[in-house]
């Protein structure tokens, strides 16, 4: 009987920094997404130039 304050103990200390670190890896995804759009809408602007 005495583990089971032990494991929702372990959960609630663990939880939120899972969480936090989820949302870390999401927020870099994001940026990176961001960087990748960016490129790729720069280099169809200069491919168009070449073709004039």
């Amino acid at each position: 009987m005495a583990l089971l304050p032990a494991a929702v103990a372990g959960i609630l200390l663990t939880a939120p920094a899972g969480s936090a670190r989820i949302m870390q890896w999401r927020a870099t995804a994001r940026k990176h997404r961001r960087a990748d759009h960016r490129a790729v809408k720069a280099e169809a602007k200069d491919s168009s130039k070449a073709r004039r």
